[in-house]
């Protein structure tokens, strides 16, 4: 079996959420804790950081890794979804796993388990997720920052027991995923808030009226030490990518260092300023972060930004306001199921839209979003696929123009895939 192979074998067989939906959504407890008794319980080998939240969780856990990094811990990071490369998910210090593990892990499950469970197979997640504490543990990590898929509850990540998880921490609760999480942002809370552990501290990044009580009981019930970042003054740190939304972020992974110094004796020493001013300082670079406001070229601009909700084009909405541009040009896709009315205000109005789809069976057709579109009164064409909607933006916009694109992290991904793919180590 081959590299590409592998992956194949792992998107065809096994059900995906990000890329069909809720077909391909499956909660955790016995597949994911039959596949992590089959591997040792890797998971139970290596201390943790574990990472909940509706936007910003993806953002925190690669701050938090690159801290860990500049300390001398040899450390791990697991996030989803990838943008070109599968292997992207699974990280120690900054290095992919390797194409060679990827391909035993999936030749050992296909010799091992396939016929087995072939009636009840695990998730896509499922595998990754095993394959990622499988790697962590081989690998000796000092400690892993591990990011929750969907929701925190039921959350294939979510088997992780108090003696491995040192700290719990939910970056802020919006509505996204209502189908499968609940319609409300108090029933979203209870679903991340699965994540907090009896005793185990608990970090809440920002502050809503409506999760904050939830989150806030849920820690009383089980004896969690609830810190809040949002009560936190600013402090000022030279943050690579800069932006208005990492800023917030920003201030929720401090916190989290505070918070591992007061309670981890063996975390206090090395945790210095030096460190922490290190690793943020290169921390996109350092971990592999691609697709938050990133600047992928200039004259004309082109930014790619992988926010997809209302709470995430909220902040897009701000950052776009401090670029300066003569016009504006937005390469547009989305998902399916996405509560398109809620992001009416947030879309910038000034735009000229390239209506367009990704690459997934789960993207909404190019010519519904434009439809939709123009139904809302944005400006602008149909586009069968992002690669074709990034020419003609890029053939429309002179050097003073920007073009950004997003929607979703699957628009995000095709014009990396087609344009600016880097990331290979």
């Amino acid at each position: 079996m081959e590299y590409q192979e592998a992956v194949s074998f792992l998107i065809e067989h096994f059900p995906q959420y990000q890329k069909i939906g809720i077909g391909g959504y499956k909660p955790y407890p016995m597949r994911m804790l039959s596949l992590a008794a089959w591997l040792g319980n890797p998971q139970e080998k290596f201390p943790c950081i574990h990472v909940a939240g509706t936007n910003g969780k993806g953002s925190v856990s690669h701050m938090l890794a690159a801290i860990m990094q500049s300390t001398g811990l040899r450390t791990g990071l697991y996030t989803s979804p990838h943008l070109t490369d599968f292997r992207e998910r699974i990280r120690v210090n900054g290095k992919m796993i390797p194409h060679q593990e990827v391909i035993d892990f999936m030749e050992r499950f296909s010799r091992e388990r396939m016929e087995e469970l072939r009636d009840e197979l695990p998730s896509f997640f499922d595998m990754t997720t095993a394959m990622a504490f499988n790697h962590f543990a081989r690998q000796k990590t000092d400690i892993a920052i591990i990011e929750t898929g969907l929701g925190g509850r039921l959350d294939s990540t979510n088997i992780l027991k108090p003696t491995s998880v040192i700290l719990s921490l939910i970056t802020n609760i919006g509505l996204d995923h209502c189908d499968l999480l609940g319609d409300t942002i108090a029933k979203i809370a209870g679903e991340k808030a699965g994540i907090i552990k009896p005793g185990v501290p608990v970090v809440m990044g920002e502050y809503d009226p409506e999760s904050f009580p939830v989150i806030a009981s849920r820690a009383g019930q089980l004896h969690a030490s609830l810190f809040r970042a949002f009560e936190r003054p600013d402090q000022v740190f030279s943050l690579e990518g800069d932006t208005v939304y990492q800023q917030k972020n920003l201030k929720t992974a401090l916190c989290a260092v505070d918070v591992l110094r007061e309670t981890n004796p063996d975390l206090s020493s090395i945790l210095t300023q030096e460190a922490v001013a290190e690793g943020l300082k290169h921390f996109e670079s350092a971990t592999g972060l691609h697709g938050r406001w990133e600047r992928l070229s200039r004259c004309p601009m082109v930014i790619a930004d992988t926010g997809h909700n209302a709470h995430g084009l909220k902040y897009l909405k701000e950052q776009l306001s401090r670029e300066t541009y003569r016009h504006l040009f937005f390469v547009f896709g989305v998902v399916r199921g996405k509560d398109l009315q809620t992001i009416i205000p947030l879309l910038p109005r000034d735009a000229y839209y390239f209506f367009t789809r990704a690459q997934i069976p789960r993207a909404l057709p190019a010519s519904e979003l434009a439809a939709w579109g123009r139904e809302a009164g944005l400006e602008g064409e149909e586009v069968s696929c992002v690669a074709e909607a990034f020419k003609k933006a890029c053939a429309t916009a002179s050097p003073q123009d920007l073009i950004l694109v997003g929607g979703s992290t699957f628009t995000v991904a095709d014009l990396l895939e087609n344009f600016f793919c880097r990331d290979k180590n």
